[in-house]
């Protein structure tokens, strides 16, 4: 269960549990964007998901829907149980800064620099860095930063790709894809030596449910 706290950066969590995933062998994140707010569906991604993943990775264009997340999650055990120990999640251009949770406030950051497994990770929304048309100036700011691995969103577009030798990835929009593709999400696993990323793709059945499944966005 998570513990509704902020620290450094406004990652959420207990400082114990950030402090671990600094250090954590074998880390796996669980990173979603562009929910705009499809609070439904973000939660249904992390009941199927976030109990096997160390973090929650949120991109931003939806901060609402983590405030409303990690209220249900107050009342609700079984979802609570499924929420993952830190969520780094940031704003976009569609989200206020801050959001009210129960009395208090809950606050998002521009940008995270989120320590795992050793290594430093970029999270960011994207818009300021122009990633509509390219990833050249968001590849800047991970080697003014030191980060070899960034997240980002905005786009609504499932992508990965390498600059300079670092990794840059969009998970896709969980609610509003584009360019033909399927709402999805991602999960990264972080080694000590290397990050990989499996995109998943969300989509209806003949019964009406929702089928999740592994996918290339190439």
């Amino acid at each position: 269960m998570i513990e509704i706290s902020q620290h450094a950066q406004n990652i959420i969590g207990s400082k114990e549990a950030i402090d671990a995933l600094a250090v954590k062998d074998h880390a796996r994140l669980l990173v979603i964007s562009d929910s705009h707010g499809r609070s439904a569906v973000l939660e249904s991604i992390v009941r199927g998901f976030g109990a096997e993943c160390d973090a929650l990775i949120f991109c931003g264009d939806g901060v609402g829907d983590i405030a409303t997340l990690l209220y249900k999650a107050k009342s609700d055990e079984k979802l609570a149980s499924c929420v993952p120990p830190v969520i780094a999640a940031v704003h976009g251009n569609c989200d206020p800064s801050t959001y009210p949770l129960d009395k208090g406030t809950l606050y998002f950051s521009e940008m995270i620099e989120l320590k795992v497994n050793g290594r430093d990770i970029l999270i960011t929304h994207g818009h300021n860095q122009g990633v509509d048309w390219g990833v050249e100036s968001l590849g800047l700011e991970m080697q003014v930063s030191e980060c070899n691995t960034a997240f980002y969103g905005h786009t609504h577009v499932a992508r990965e790709e390498n600059f300079k030798n670092f990794k840059i990835v969009n998970p896709g929009s969980c609610s509003r894809p584009r360019g033909g593709q399927p709402a999805g999400f991602a999960i990264a696993t972080v080694e000590k030596t290397f990050v990989d990323i499996a995109f998943i793709k969300m989509e209806m059945d003949s019964s009406g449910q929702t089928k999740c499944s592994i996918w290339n966005p190439y």
